[in-house]
């Protein structure tokens, strides 16, 4: 299971005797926390509850069938893949391929979805599967030469064959169903609301009449948690990756979840990466893709994606933050060292 949510929702408590309590809900689906909170309104707590429970049935199903593993609709992909067969693309996951491949191409391959085979190998499909040292080299290079000569996607109704790929969802999934579910909340008349699926966090309208205040966590720190920044957000998301969220030492080194497609080895150079954009599932994607590019090439790769709110915390301990960004942050304790980058 992913470590909890990279990001935390912050407010202020001032006033809250004279003005409505939210009602929050939290649960485990897509293999980690999600914490769903709206403010009631006039509909009432009982009929708040009760589009709660449609949001969390709705991310449970999405994240069975979405999950490149198990008996949901993309391991059945997956699984017809590996056998040798050209796959019909389920139907329902049509937009979050399309979706997928067009990220992978704004970014040049570096958020790439065919790379299941690899997520697998390395151990970071499942907790219980965690690894402590990194996989044989000449397996990697195995799949990493099946992943250079997998089939690019046509926009048809099937893929492949292509033996030796898998197609993961894991780097825009989240962001894809969260903003599709905040849209159902709007049409359901619930336009004040919050939802966080493991540092996938995307918020519409106010808290209280004010923007929600988002934290945003330090990855060193999980035992006594520390804020690199917060800021005020309404109507966008703030999605951040990190090396603390799936990962294991090995000779004193951090190998983590997200693997450069380029190499088929976990990126480097990068402790965590932050997001803001009014599109989740571009936030999601992109702040993989970002990551990836590590610290030499992120903000080259952002310029070329249109990505103009971005905090980084590289390898080396220095905190970088674009100047649209920079301009909205309050760095708390880390505010000496803060800098904005062009």
């Amino acid at each position: 299971m992913p470590a909890p949510s990279a990001l935390t929702v912050r407010h202020s408590v001032m006033g809250w005797l004279r003005r409505p309590a939210p009602l929050q809900r939290r649960f485990m689906a897509m293999g980690t926390f999600v914490t769903a909170t709206l403010i009631v309104e006039p509909r009432g707590r009982v009929a708040a509850d009760q589009v709660l429970g449609e949001i969390e049935n709705g991310l449970l199903a999405f994240g069975r069938d979405a999950w490149a593993w198990g008996d949901g609709l993309l391991a059945n992909f997956n699984r017809r893949l590996a056998s040798g067969e050209r796959a019909a693309i389920p139907p329902s996951l049509r937009p979050l391929f399309e979706r997928a491949w067009a990220v992978h191409r704004l970014s040049g391959g570096l958020f790439e979805p065919r790379i299941a085979s690899l997520v697998r190998l390395w151990g970071f499909d499942d907790v219980a599967r965690t690894r402590d040292a990194p996989p044989d080299s000449g397996e990697i290079d195995a799949l990493f030469a099946a992943l250079r000569g997998a089939p690019d996607f046509d926009g048809g109704t099937h893929y492949g064959p292509a033996r030796g790929i898998g197609w993961d969802f894991g780097g825009i999934a989240k962001g894809y169903i969260v903003d599709r579910l905040l849209d159902l909340l709007h049409r359901r008349g619930y336009r004040n609301v919050s939802l966080d699926a493991g540092g996938n966090l995307a918020v519409r309208g106010l808290r209280n009449d004010r923007p929600w205040r988002i934290g945003i966590r330090d990855p060193r720190s999980p035992h006594a948690p520390r804020l690199l920044a917060t800021l005020d957000a309404s109507d966008e998301a703030v999605i951040t990756h990190g090396d603390d969220q799936r990962y294991f030492e090995f000779d004193r080194r951090r190998y983590s979840h997200l693997l450069d497609p380029r190499s088929g080895w976990p990126a480097q150079g990068l402790r965590s990466l932050t997001v803001v954009h009014r599109d989740a599932s571009i936030a999601d994607a992109a702040g993989g893709a970002l990551f990836v590019a590590g610290a030499a090439g992120w903000r080259r790769l952002a310029a070329r994606m249109k990505i103009d709110q971005v905090l980084v915390l590289t390898d080396r301990d220095e905190l970088l933050a674009t100047e649209a960004l920079a301009a909205r942050l309050r760095a708390s304790d880390a505010e000496t060292r803060l800098r904005a980058v062009a």
